[in-house]
């Protein structure tokens, strides 16, 4: 991304959307602000040269805040009035040299959503298993929690500590992600049935991160999500049906002790009604206890780290 910033010439500012087009997705466009925040070479990466895509002038980390960055600006021969630049569209650079790296992402993901597959494909006695990860800026702290298949006591806690080379994105988690759950299931040794803290196919997409997942690890998945994403809920009581497209995506879980439900779907060789058989009887909060636990774990480790 550095590369892209450093192609904007003297006399012209781009965007922090304008950038993230050009690395293949607007999305990115948080990310972008970010990185900008954290750039130490001002001379190579003219990071003063991005902007808000209103024309505001945005933030500034640097030396003496937005308002170096005004002067900087104006020293350059941009009009500026408060905090906004005049004549933003004629001054705007998006004619970017670039292979936009994002897409190339995207399509693995709709590659890999084809090989997703929604019918039981599991052993009964297969382990369950939650996992989670928690973060000290790109420093991944990541725990998988297991179950026995012969009842809900708690039989092993695993973690690994790994720096990340992905950054975090919106919708593309997994990429980020998927490395450290990999290395949980190879120090545990076996191949467990994972329950994890995303959607499944209640997405946009029909592709979540709990999808994803099982389809890069060959496993069997369910998602559990705090937030529904898409669909409409359906029905009464504690387990309501969740809708996307006109079919059964899901459940909308809530209990006695808490009021806002959780999001179920199947990930990965798994259906709707297994995902939400194999959870029942692991509830005991709002986070059915494999996710619970796993966030407990992944949390310690970050503390513990810090």
């Amino acid at each position: 991304m550095d590369d892209l910033v450093a192609q904007v010439p003297e006399g012209m500012i781009t965007s922090y959307g304008a950038v993230a087009k050009a690395l293949g997705d607007i999305v990115a466009s948080r990310f972008v602000g970010k990185v900008m925040s954290e750039n130490d070479d001002i001379v190579r990466v003219p990071c003063r040269r991005v902007v808000q895509s209103d024309g505001h002038l945005g933030g500034f980390t640097a030396g003496g805040g937005v308002l170096a960055k005004k002067k900087a600006l104006i020293k350059e021969g941009i009009e500026i009035e408060g905090d906004k630049i005049v004549d933003f569209e004629r001054r705007l650079f998006t004619d970017f040299k670039t292979s936009y790296p994002l897409r190339t992402f995207r399509n693995i993901q709709r590659k890999d959503s084809m090989k997703l597959r929604l019918r039981d494909d599991f052993r009964e006695n297969d382990a369950i298993a939650g996992a989670d990860i928690a973060y000290i800026g790109d420093e991944a702290f990541g725990s998988l929690v297991t179950f026995g298949s012969e009842g809900l006591r708690k039989m092993e806690v695993v973690r690994v500590k790994a720096r990340v080379r992905f950054p975090y994105i919106p919708t593309y988690l997994t990429f980020r992600e998927a490395p450290i759950i990999e290395k949980l299931i190879e120090k545990a040794g076996q191949k467990p049935l994972l329950v994890y803290d995303g959607n499944g196919i209640i997405h946009p997409l029909g592709f979540g991160i709990a999808s994803h997942i099982g389809v890069m690890l060959d496993l069997p998945t369910i998602g559990v999500a705090k937030k529904l994403l898409c669909g409409t809920v359906s029905g009464k009581g504690a387990m309501k049906k969740v809708i996307v497209g006109g079919k059964l995506a899901g459940y909308a879980a809530t209990g006695k002790e808490w009021s806002s439900p959780v999001y179920i779907s199947p990930g990965h060789r798994i259906s709707s009604k297994s995902s939400l058989k194999i959870l029942r009887p692991y509830w005991k909060y709002r986070l059915p206890e494999p996710v619970r636990l796993a966030h407990i774990e992944a949390e310690k480790s970050r503390r513990e780290a810090q």
